[in-house]
């Protein structure tokens, strides 16, 4: 691998982990294989100045898109959540290579984000999940987000069960059972296990509980 790439890549990194709270992308091998990945595919469109922004209203558009055809064309909204997932991964990549990171494009991809949740909860639920677990799984995505937005400190960047890739999977995997069968019950799996991950995620960004261990008094001796 060429040193400049290398070099490049490292930058990368840290610019990433610097927007996100010091996390460093190489202690989570998984994590860092999507971020090479989609630095690879974001070099040509930052090299023609491709907008930020543009990536993330796509990624929305698509996300709406895929809950229109779920019901009919599972198959077609599939592939529109997976490339809703990529779109969501390159606008941060461009924004990071180009040097255009900013605070409108954070707050614009972080509601392009929320309006994809909601989306893709109702995506399962056009694949045969009751609406009431579907909007459950949503609406609990929605306040792990919510409440993680108003935390302080580390907290705020700790990462749980229940982050995006989770609801990505739960809604692919929904989408590739309608399209194979009439069945609803995957679906409803697959709803369920969105909400119970959102829960978890929900646990893990609450604060510990007072410490019950607060000293002991001292032992008195008696005579």
């Amino acid at each position: 691998m060429p040193a400049s790439e290398t070099a490049g890549r490292d930058r990368a990194r840290r610019e990433w982990s610097r927007l996100h709270g010091g996390i460093d992308p190489r202690r989570l091998p998984l994590l860092d294989l999507w971020l090479r990945g989609m630095w690879v595919l974001a070099r040509p469109l930052a090299a023609l100045r491709v907008a930020p922004l543009t990536l993330t209203a796509l990624g929305a558009a698509l996300a709406l898109a895929a809950l229109a055809l779920a019901g009919v064309l599972p198959a077609a909204a599939l592939a529109l959540v997976l490339l809703a997932s990529v779109c969501d991964g390159l606008d941060g990549a461009v924004a990071v290579l180009a040097g255009r990171a900013s605070r409108l494009g954070s707050g614009a991809d972080k509601l392009a984000d929320r309006v994809a949740d909601c989306a893709f909860a109702l995506v399962i639920w056009r694949c045969g999940a009751p609406l009431w677990l579907a909007v459950a799984a949503g609406s609990l995505s929605l306040l792990h987000e919510v409440g993680r937005s108003v935390l302080a400190g580390p907290r705020r960047f700790r990462l749980t069960v229940a982050e995006r890739p989770t609801r990505v999977v739960c809604t692919v995997l929904a989408c590739l059972c309608a399209a194979v069968s009439a069945a609803h019950w995957p679906a409803t799996v697959c709803a369920a296990v969105w909400t119970a991950l959102a829960l978890a995620g929900l646990a893990q960004l609450a604060p510990a509980g007072p410490s019950t261990a607060r000293g002991r008094a001292p032992r008195r001796s008696g005579r």
